[in-house]
């Protein structure tokens, strides 16, 4: 079996990848910047490229798959809040709307010249809240480290009338998706 390196700290994704392979995890520090000059499928597959590229040049025997999300609101990228504040503000304006979610993932094999980039989009709408539920919500404090302000498989779950789309992608990984790649480029299955 060929050595994967996943290059994320998400607990989401180690917990999503984790469920059908083995792998480790090594990651670099990148500067996280959300150009809204280009669409959002772009700049997250920027983003996952480059969260992966300086892994797997140290790593150029081993496959390895990096990952981002973003979520996209009335062309605007929402990225992770910095604070409180920005998370409320960023629940508030998705509040009884639909945005969109986008997760790119890269994979990496460069012994064997492999430099592979994709994405996949869901959509998620929310319920109306009360500004007693935003608070409710960020008391919890999940809204830290995520991608829109929430977390889908946690609390987050109460704020969603429906999807459109892939669940795992708004986790932060399109398994199924990702697992086809990984079928394609090298033969191996999570079966």
């Amino acid at each position: 079996m060929e050595k994967i390196i996943l290059a994320s700290n998400s607990p989401r994704r180690r917990e999503i990848l984790g469920k059908f392979i083995e792998f480790e995890v090594k990651t670099h520090e990148i500067n996280e910047i959300k150009d809204e000059e280009y669409p959002p499928q772009i700049t997250v597959m920027g983003l996952a490229y480059e969260k992966g590229i300086s892994v797997a040049e140290e790593n150029i025997d081993s496959i390895v798959i990096s990952s981002d999300t973003i979520v996209e609101y009335d062309g605007k990228l929402l990225g992770k809040p910095k604070d409180r504040d920005e998370a409320k503000d960023m629940i508030k304006s998705l509040s009884g709307k639909t945005h969109n979610v986008y997760t790119a993932y890269a994979i990496f094999k460069i012994s064997e010249n492999i430099k592979y980039v994709d994405y996949e989009k869901s959509e998620v709408k929310f319920y109306e809240f009360s500004n007693v539920d935003i608070e409710k919500y960020l008391d919890t404090n999940e809204y830290a480290d995520k991608a829109g302000a929430y977390g889908i498989q946690g609390y987050g779950a109460l704020l969603v009338e429906k999807i459109n789309g892939d669940y795992f992608n708004i986790m932060g990984l399109p398994i199924a998706k990702l697992s086809r790649d990984l079928k394609r480029l090298f033969g191996i299955s999570l079966w």
